[in-house]
């Protein structure tokens, strides 16, 4: 006679740590989207900056004689006219798009982004006999991420 007993299928024991260990592979994928995600955002900012950076030297370059007049301070609210010289103009669509206006429509509407005061964006020119220089300071994340574009129009 056999006294061995044949027990089939999943004890309790097993099948919790099976889903453990399914659980924690869960927490890292779910930390590699975290990051991944978070890595695409700031990439899709440092592209976005470079983009209206090279926009405004851009505009700059097509007039040097005059770049002393493209200083630019911007924070939250669109503070330049649409109207006089060039570098009002060109300062002013600066604005548009540094403000992100109608970028984002839902259900119809334009959505304004939200922007923080500590959040600034600035064209600052410096002249001397024989170069002009712009650098471009910008600030996101409430003021605790900077970054800084200078060129030598001319």
């Amino acid at each position: 006679m056999d006294h061995s007993v044949k027990i089939k299928g999943v004890s309790l024991i097993e099948s919790l740590v099976c889903l453990v260990i399914i659980g924690i592979g869960f927490i890292g994928v779910n930390q590699m989207m975290s990051y991944a995600t978070s890595s695409i955002d700031r990439s899709i900012d440092a592209n976005k900056i470079n983009f209206l950076s090279e926009t405004a030297v851009e505009d700059i370059m097509g007039d040097p004689n005059n770049a002393t007049n493209y200083e630019f301070s911007q924070q939250c609210i669109k503070n330049y006219s649409s109207t006089g010289t060039l570098a009002e103009k060109a300062k002013a669509k600066w604005a548009k798009h540094f403000m992100q206006e109608n970028q984002l429509k839902v259900n119809n509407q334009f959505k304004k982004l939200p922007c923080d005061n500590l959040d600034t964006k600035k064209a600052e020119i410096k002249s001397e006999t024989d170069k002009t220089t712009i650098k471009f300071r910008f600030k996101s994340n409430k003021g605790n991420k900077e970054k800084f574009i200078g060129v030598v129009v001319k």
